[in-house]
């Protein structure tokens, strides 16, 4: 039981359409030349504003917009567990950048670190490539695409020989996002096989405050983050405009090695 329960964790992982995309790095930057890579898992559960299911078997506008406001948050929010993979160098001048993936994204990003006493002030910039999987036979078969941006800032502090380290701070985000959704069919009949994909487009804000802590000894460290976000997406799925408002808690976790 506990295998399978592992295994169908490990493939809703690799799906590749979840979101959840924590940062996991602290706010001091990388010594210039040295290298971390790192890999997890995170994800994304929303606690607050979720869409109501309609019955299968429902007819009419409420039952069109209650899937249309489900499909919005399938794929501006993407609630679920996804992999997530980094790699960060730094660069003189207390600068970084890293390259990371996030299962719904690919994000590169750069920041500065201002250093303050024992305590550091990182602020960074993120460009990200999105994508929600390709159209299939399934009712949630979806073919949409996007670019985001986002911003974190971090405050943090850590230990002289690196032992731990703790960071936390605010985290905007914006994004485009574009293509074609499919709609469950109307009636129970025909909800098992969905309905012809319809074009969707939309946007989506996100402010977040992030906290993290990572411990270790030397080149291996274990991070393990959490971040409270508010999203507002809005946008036109079929032709009707569609918008909602959900709170997500993203935890997410990893093994990070330098060298």
């Amino acid at each position: 039981m506990i295998r399978r329960s592992f295994a169908l964790l490990l493939a809703s992982a690799c799906a590749g359409c979840h979101g959840g995309g924590p940062l996991l790095h602290p706010a001091h930057v990388l010594r210039p030349g040295f290298v971390s890579v790192g890999a997890g898992l995170s994800g994304e559960m929303v606690v607050a504003g979720s869409p109501a299911l309609a019955s299968p078997d429902a007819v009419g506008p409420a039952a069109s917009e209650s899937a249309a406001r489900l499909k919005l948050s399938e794929i501006a929010v993407a609630p679920g567990v996804a992999p997530w993979a980094s790699a960060r160098v730094g660069i003189e001048g207390e600068n970084e950048a890293g390259l990371t993936y996030t299962g719904r994204a690919i994000r590169l990003d750069g920041r500065h670190a201002f250093p303050l006493g024992e305590a550091a002030l990182s602020i960074g910039l993120g460009a990200s490539a999105l994508f929600s999987g390709g159209p299939g036979a399934a009712a949630e078969g979806s073919d949409v695409h996007g670019a985001g941006i986002d911003v974190p800032v971090l405050l943090g502090f850590r230990s002289d020989a690196d032992l731990y380290a703790v960071w936390f701070g605010p985290r905007l985000g914006f994004e485009l996002l574009g293509g074609e959704v499919r709609l469950p069919a109307s009636g129970a009949a025909t909800a098992a096989t969905g309905g012809p994909l319809v074009d969707a487009s939309g946007q989506h804000l996100q402010v977040g405050f992030v906290l993290g802590v990572r411990g270790g000894f030397r080149h291996v460290h274990v991070a393990v983050e959490a971040t409270a976000t508010y999203h507002h997406a809005d946008g036109e799925i079929a032709g009707a405009p569609v918008s909602l408002g959900q709170g997500t808690v993203a935890p997410g976790g990893g093994v990070t090695v330098t060298f």
